[in-house]
């Protein structure tokens, strides 16, 4: 079970569990209401009886005054006591009163709260267990779902590896007998090809790569390289304020800095530029392209603003970020550029 796969049973879990939860809890509060009840009527059918025999010894008894608005038959409670009032035959002055202590009847109450309790939770494992049960009944199918579309992707991408090649080398054949800038386009394109390919098994695997310590302004300076002979048209400007060595799985990291520096050549104007300054333990890379509409929205997967890609590139990078516990911000205006910061953590 991959990460998104776990996030959804963990959430899908919570809610359907709280939401069974809260309705128990609701029946439970209203079966102790009506327990409790119970529990009061019952001590006055108790003190009913207790009038006729006076031999229970958990009462009281005494003598109460008639008054208007006292009614028989019925608890009433006091500081320290419950009671209730019983008519007294031939007797026109008093009511027979019959008290309980109150904490005689706490202690029922008590008792009672004790087992609802002990029966809400026994209640509350079954729904638990009843919950994850569900859950992972109702994700099966989009688990197969995602499981044929990784196998279908792992496909399509080991078929693509053979035509590749081929291209590959046919070009660098093509290259000692021509030189034709068509070649430099197609050139191009295969490595473009090639981008989107890592990026999509970099989308599938989750392994974790060694650390490793890195030369940052070494490793975008090679980089700048590879992107110059790629877009001759553009300038390319490294700029190193404070060196920057950090430790980190290098293959991960030159998979966020291509990416980035990927969208910067493509989404760039004529004759713009890309620029990347290092300082303060961050790298921020510049570029004079179109922009972006929704910055806040890059990150999520398969969302784009051009028919160019897949949209999942910053998808990863994001993702791979987090990983690294790299902190990126992108700040953009339309028709201006990009600027998109890392910041890195301490070492």
């Amino acid at each position: 079970m991959n990460r998104s796969e776990r996030e959804s049973l963990l959430k899908n879990f919570i809610i359907f569990f709280l939401l069974l939860e809260i309705l128990l809890l609701f029946i439970f509060f209203f079966f102790y209401i009506d327990k409790k009840k119970d529990i009061e009527k019952l001590l006055l059918k108790r003190m009913q009886v207790c009038s006729y025999t006076l031999s229970c010894k958990d009462f009281e008894y005494d003598f109460f005054p008639k008054k208007e608005r006292i009614l028989p038959n019925t608890l009433y409670y006091s500081k320290d006591k419950i009671y209730a009032l019983f008519p007294i035959p031939n007797s026109k002055k008093y009511y027979l009163k019959i008290s309980y202590k109150n904490e005689y009847l706490k202690k029922d109450i008590a008792k009672l709260l004790w087992n609802v309790t002990g029966i809400f939770l026994l209640a509350t494992l079954i729904i638990m267990g009843l919950s994850f049960l569900f859950t992972l009944y109702s994700l099966k199918p989009i688990r197969e779902a995602l499981h044929i579309n990784q196998e279908f992707i792992k496909d399509i991408l080991h078929d693509f590896n053979t035509p590749i090649s081929s291209m590959v080398l046919n070009l660098e054949m093509l290259k000692k007998d021509c030189h034709s800038p068509f070649i430099k386009r197609i050139e191009q394109s295969i490595q473009t090809i090639l981008s989107l390919q890592e990026n999509l098994k970099l989308f599938l695997k989750n392994v974790k790569s060694k650390a490793e310590p890195i030369d940052l302004a070494k490793l975008v300076a090679e980089r700048l390289d590879y992107f110059r002979s790629l877009y001759p048209s553009l300038q390319f400007e490294l700029k190193v304020k404070e060196p920057l060595t950090i430790n980190a799985p290098k293959d991960l990291l030159l998979r966020i800095i291509d990416n980035i520096l990927s969208n910067a050549c493509k989404y760039n104007k004529k004759r713009g530029f890309v620029k990347v300054t290092l300082e303060n333990n961050k790298m921020i890379i510049e570029d004079s392209g179109k922009g972006i509409k929704e910055s806040k929205k890059v990150f999520d997967r398969f969302y784009k603003e051009s028919d160019r890609g897949i949209g999942i590139g910053l998808s990863i990078v994001k993702k791979l970020c987090d990983e690294l516990d790299i902190k990126i911000d992108i700040q953009s205006e339309l028709g201006k550029g990009t600027k998109v910061i890392l910041k890195f953590p301490r070492t």
